[in-house]
């Protein structure tokens, strides 16, 4: 026998799991709609899942993901080095995009405790460029633009590898920051991009991403080119070798480049060769 609020007490549990079932089935639905609910632990990382057109995707990106101008937008959660594991928690990520030689390997145990899948991603050499192009198309539900991308990509490394392969050799010496004197060696993918020019970085020997270097080491190898990726410290790096009279004008060359076109392992790293071998071509004229 029911009392008087029995029946509204019934009432309102019975609403509350027809609520409940519509939830259920909502979330169903948007479980099921391909959309891997995705973060990236790099900016170049950020630029790929744009480039294969699968940004609708991502929920979180980390500091300095800041092409194209929609990423900018984006929900951040940390830098390239720490991240916030809170806000990827509350962004209900479930892919981390994680970068092998770059994303430091404890992030990404961290991730997978947490039950969020981390799929690591290499981009030492152009060929690994496009290979993760690929790979990231076959994850993120766009495998076949993705593979035609790739495919475009090496069809112009390759043309552009044979339509310089003549070039006089260079040298070049590759500053990232000047305070500390840091350069990129063997590891990174910038090496690869001189040699496509016919040119060589001076530190390639370095079996490292990056390492900080002392100016006299620099000029002990005599580069033919000062290149430094532009930031707000560009003009002055470039000045200070120009004033420190260890550099011999007529023989080494002071270039400023958009550090994010070669330091950057993406596709947009095509436009960073180009400027590269007009620049080695032009000298050697």
């Amino acid at each position: 026998m029911f009392t008087k609020s029995e029946p509204v007490g019934l009432l309102v549990r019975l609403a509350l799991s027809g609520f409940a079932l519509a939830l259920l089935v909502c979330s169903s639905v948007a479980a099921g709609d391909g959309q891997m609910r995705t973060v990236t632990l790099a900016p170049h990382l950020t630029e790929l899942v744009y480039e294969i057109g699968a940004q609708d995707h991502l929920v979180g990106v980390v500091e300095w993901s800041n092409w194209p101008e929609e990423a900018k937008a984006l929900p951040r959660i940390g830098s390239a080095f720490r991240f916030d594991m809170e806000a990827i928690l509350s962004l209900e990520a479930e892919l981390a995009l994680a970068w092998s030689g770059g994303t430091p390997a404890a992030v990404g145990q961290q991730l997978e405790k947490l039950g969020i899948e981390v799929l690591w991603l290499q981009t030492r050499s152009l060929d690994e460029i496009a290979e993760a192009v690929e790979l990231l198309g076959q994850r993120l539900e766009t495998a076949r633009p993705a593979r035609e991308i790739a495919d475009r990509f090496r069809n112009k490394t390759e043309r552009l590898r044979e339509r310089y392969k003549d070039n006089p050799p260079a040298s070049i010496f590759y500053q990232v920051s000047a305070q500390p004197l840091f350069t990129l060696g063997g590891r990174h993918v910038i090496s690869e991009v001189f040699r496509t020019c016919g040119a060589h970085n001076i530190f390639d020997d370095l079996d490292t991403e990056a390492a900080a270097v002392d100016r006299e080491a620099v000029i002990d190898r005599q580069p033919d080119f000062i290149i430094a990726g532009t930031s707000d410290e560009s003009a002055a790096a470039l000045a200070k070798w120009e004033e420190s009279r260890l550099v011999d004008r007529e023989r080494t060359r002071l270039v400023a480049v958009d550090a994010d076109l070669l330091v950057r392992p993406n596709l947009r790293i095509i436009e960073g060769i180009e400027f590269i071998c007009e620049l080695v071509t032009e000298t050697a004229n």
